[in-house]
């Protein structure tokens, strides 16, 4: 994927980067060439699921299903990891398609050697890839005796009661009740488990730094939104010197988000300005440049 060059700059607001480590360093690495400042602050930590004999056993039982829904890349990667020696994507007739929600998660199946013409995503000029989106592209297939096998990842633990929790799902639940109003049924597979992060005084330090410089704070999921304010909510000195508020701190701060849902959960950790992105490296970028 192409990049905008280099943009030279007498100031330029710090970038934090609030996916998981392991997604960060593409991210990283592009922003910088772009002339940026970048934070690596991840707000989300992804862990093995503790039944790893359901994903092996899933692979031996993919012609039990018409479709498999990865809801991300994170579901893709932990799937594949449990194939079983030898075993590759069926590609005969009768062989599962495969559902993902965009442009990203399709490139990573078909480096794990997924037939491109097994895989249905969005179209490519959809406002939004989520699930809403996958529906249009795949409700043709849908019909009685339809078997879906949604691949997803699960909480690790729960958020604390200081952050409002996160919705659970609500694109891959939207998408399971069209399936079944359509004649079809769902099956549920949990893959990983998404937890939050620890800081140490490192870490808040980093954060207090960036919040005091009205950093831009990149969300791919309402999740971080809700770790960040826990983990602020009661944080020590390092955090708290400045301000009194954990709720007004933000004010000063912008947060890029890739989805309706996670702009409106940005707005309401108090984020003095909120814009939306398409989640592709391209737009996001072009949305930090937009901004003054």
């Amino acid at each position: 994927m192409s990049v905008p060059g280099p943009v030279r700059s007498s100031h330029r607001r710090p970038i934090v980067i609030t996916r998981p480590a392991a997604q960060a360093a593409v991210w990283q690495a592009a922003l910088e060439a772009a002339g940026h400042s970048v934070v690596l602050l991840p707000l989300l930590t992804i862990h093995p699921a503790d039944d790893v004999h359901a994903l092996r056993a899933a692979w031996k039982q993919l012609d039990q299903w018409n479709a498999l829904m990865f809801v991300s890349a994170n579901a893709i990667d932990a799937f594949f990891a449990q194939r079983p020696g030898g075993m590759h994507w069926p590609r005969d007739a009768f062989a599962p398609r495969a559902w993902v929600p965009g442009p990203a998660s399709a490139t990573a199946l078909e480096a794990a050697s997924v037939p491109a013409h097994l895989i249905d995503l969005p179209a490519l000029q959809a406002e939004q890839f989520d699930s809403e989106s996958l529906w249009e592209a795949v409700r043709a297939q849908v019909g009685k005796g339809f078997r879906l096998l949604v691949v997803r990842g699960g909480r690790a633990s729960v958020v604390p009661a200081a952050a409002p929790a996160p919705s659970a799902g609500i694109g891959r639940e939207w998408l399971a009740e069209q399936v079944e109003s359509a004649g079809g049924s769902v099956g549920w597979l949990l893959t990983y488990l998404r937890g939050a992060p620890q800081w140490a005084d490192a870490e808040y330090a980093l954060a207090a730094r960036a919040r005091d410089e009205n950093a831009i704070w990149l969300f791919s999921s309402s999740e971080c939104v809700a770790h960040l304010q826990a983990l602020t909510h009661g944080a020590p000195a390092i955090w708290n010197d400045r301000f009194g508020s954990e709720h007004s701190c933000w004010s000063g701060s912008v947060a890029v988000a890739t989805h309706p849902r996670i702009a409106q959960a940005a707005r309401a950790a108090g984020f003095g300005s909120v814009h939306l992105a398409r989640p592709g490296l391209a737009d996001v970028l072009a949305s930090i440049e937009s901004i003054a």
